[in-house]
């Protein structure tokens, strides 16, 4: 049995090696938007309300320093928009949350078949922007925002139909993230949040290999 798990690692460990090669370079990335409303009919009148809104994008350039394990990073920009439970007249106001991101990665490639990888990665970001709450159509309050994370992707495969391009399927992260509002110059709020989100959130992402 112990020799049978030495040559499990061995062979998972050498093939690893080949999945892609030192000087080897990837473009990716990652988008997402998401909008919830509810219609309502009252009276023969229908009513639509609006509820949480979001959008990503983060664009990621990639670098083989060695066979098999790639260091990239990503710049993009994230909005949140939510219900504030405020009106002005008939327009719904909402709180918005902005923020432009800078996130190094690092992962890992090994080969489970020919055109088939576990892909397991590390990454920590960090974002600053603007929390705005609407007080009415007119009038904002604003608040400096800014945002660090960390997190591991323990369920990332990746299938390779040519040696060019990629798809990357994301079952969920193990993560960690620190959201810093700046109430005043001595008043900070601090919101942090822990999550494993295994089969949540997933995702799947192009990739482009040169």
């Amino acid at each position: 049995m112990k020799k049978l798990l030495i040559f499990l690692f061995l062979f998972v460990f050498a093939s690893s090696l080949y999945a892609q090669e030192k000087g080897d370079m990837m473009v990716s990335g990652s988008f997402s938007l998401n909008s919830k409303s509810t219609k309502n009919k009252l009276d023969g009148t229908s009513v639509v309300t609006k509820g949480d809104r979001s959008f990503s994008i983060m664009p990621e350039f990639h670098y083989f320093v060695c066979d098999g394990l790639s260091v990239g990073l990503g710049l993009g920009y994230s909005l949140e928009k939510e219900p504030n439970g405020r009106s002005d007249g008939d327009d719904q106001l909402f709180n918005k949350k902005g923020l432009f991101l800078f996130q190094p990665k690092v992962s890992y490639y090994v080969s489970l078949s020919d055109k088939f990888y576990f892909v397991p990665s590390f990454y920590l970001g960090a974002g600053v922007g603007k929390y705005k709450q609407e007080v009415a159509k007119n009038e904002v309050e604003e608040k400096d925002l800014s945002s660090l994370y960390v997190g591991l992707s323990l369920l990332s495969f990746e299938f390779r139909p040519t040696d060019c391009i990629g798809l990357r399927f994301n079952a969920g992260d193990l993560s960690y993230q620190a959201e810093i509002t700046k109430e005043s110059d001595d008043n900070k709020r601090v919101e942090r949040d822990f999550n494993l989100g295994l089969n949540l959130g997933a995702s799947i992402a192009f990739n482009i290999y040169f």
